[in-house]
């Protein structure tokens, strides 16, 4: 949040974003910085440009697209989607510490709170991530059911129903299918993050490295093919995972003095996630074995 905007809430306000808002750095960022897939993309083409309209549809009582929720693994994408959103618009960024808020027993009440904040400001993305921790199932009989999260859960439903239509409502969750239905029901825009495709991992790549860099390709086009074929199994490979590979390839090459990124630099990163190595057969054919 801006200084001047926080100078500017009352001492109730400033309390409520100290104390259930994480901060977040919004400097860069775009639309175009965000990896999306071919309907995603779309969806959020069709979102930004409602939202330009936003005004000119309620004069009309067509109702604002503003909630979203994201889903999918960790690491691909969705709360970067909400910093990049708000960035676009040049909104508030409030997300929501729902850790906190549960350990501390008054989860609703910061809710409400954080609500009333983003409705005073206006224009302002109010996100909830993990969003699971207090909309799950009421048929879900895995945990107890705790006062706490239930009243949560109770003014959340409320608190969406009252929200200014000016603001946008984000949730993220990496349990889509343990959400309450009727929770689920009450977003415009529903955003599937899958992992990064290995068939498009170079153009992957390239979209993390810094435009100063350039790649020299010295990787084995054998053994690349073979990292890929033994990636396939890979569950942990997202979008984060990968932008670290890049980060360090480029560190490697600043350390070096050279502005090129070995291409054989990120797939040892890649090889150490997939805990295997480059081994060579009796023909000097390369094959991958795990370590240990």
């Amino acid at each position: 949040m801006n200084k001047e905007l926080y100078d500017s809430l009352s001492e109730e306000m400033q309390s409520v974003y100290n104390h259930y808002c994480l901060p977040d750095n919004l400097s860069g960022l775009t639309i175009n910085s965000v990896i999306l897939s071919e309907e995603n993309k779309r969806k959020i083409d069709d979102f930004l440009t409602e939202t330009i309209y936003k005004d000119k549809f309620m004069k009309y009582g067509l109702e604002p697209v503003n909630r979203i929720i994201s889903y999918g693994a960790s690491g691909t994408g969705k709360t970067f989607l909400t910093k990049c959103l708000a960035a676009h618009f040049g909104y508030e960024l409030l997300s929501i510490d729902i850790a906190n808020a549960l350990s501390t027993g008054e989860a609703a009440s910061a809710l409400e709170s954080v609500f009333e904040l983003g409705n005073s400001i206006g224009k302002a993305i109010i996100f909830l991530d993990e969003c699971d921790a207090i909309a799950r199932s009421r048929g879900d009989k895995s945990m107890p059911e705790d006062p706490n999260v239930r009243r949560a859960n109770n003014a959340l439903f409320q608190l969406l129903d009252r929200m200014n239509p000016q603001c946008i409502f984000v949730a993220a969750t990496n349990l889509f299918e343990e959400l309450d239905v009727a929770f689920v029901r009450r977003f415009n825009i529903k955003l599937k993050f899958d992992r990064p495709s290995l068939d498009n991992i170079e153009e992957t790549i390239k979209k993390f490295l810094h435009p100063d860099f350039t790649i020299n390709k010295d990787m084995d086009e054998k053994i690349k093919e073979i990292i890929i074929w033994h990636a396939r199994d890979y569950t942990g490979l997202s979008y984060d995972e990968i932008e670290t590979w890049v980060e360090r390839a480029m560190k490697s090459a600043i350390i070096a003095d050279r502005m090129e990124v070995l291409e054989s630099n990120i797939y040892s990163h890649f090889m150490d996630s997939l805990r295997v190595k480059i081994g060579y057969n009796k023909n000097n054919e390369p094959y991958l074995y795990k370590e240990g």
